[in-house]
């Protein structure tokens, strides 16, 4: 993620934290996968995984905003650092809301396969 530090222990929590945010892009890439098949094909099944999935990405997200203010309590990272660990919250806020619009489609899918089934 970034060079190494004087810190084996804030190198290590880094590359925890860098390996949970590409955990968290996968999940939200397949959410939205999921949303779009669900939507195009009127999957309940997908639709239901992608809510799943949605749950999943906003713990994520609390989760890992949580160990980014510990570190930043603790380690107290220089500004180089500091801008690496704020550019990170800012990107699983990002990826946390993607997730929400793949829910939000699901819903709008939800609304499709009503108005469809109307006679």
């Amino acid at each position: 993620m970034v060079d190494k530090h004087l810190s084996t222990q804030f190198d290590a929590e880094l590359s925890g934290i860098s390996t949970r945010v590409l955990e968290m892009g996968g999940i939200v890439e397949a959410q939205v996968a999921h949303s779009v098949e669900a939507l195009t094909t009127y999957s309940n099944e997908l639709a239901d995984a992608v809510l799943k999935q949605e749950e999943r990405v906003n713990q994520m997200e609390v989760e890992i905003d949580r160990d980014l203010s510990t570190i930043i309590a603790r380690r107290q990272p220089t500004a180089r650092d500091l801008r690496l660990l704020i550019a990170v919250s800012k990107t699983i806020a990002n990826l946390e809301r993607v997730g929400d619009e793949a829910a939000r489609m699901d819903l709008l899918r939800a609304v499709l396969e009503a108005v469809c089934a109307k006679p």
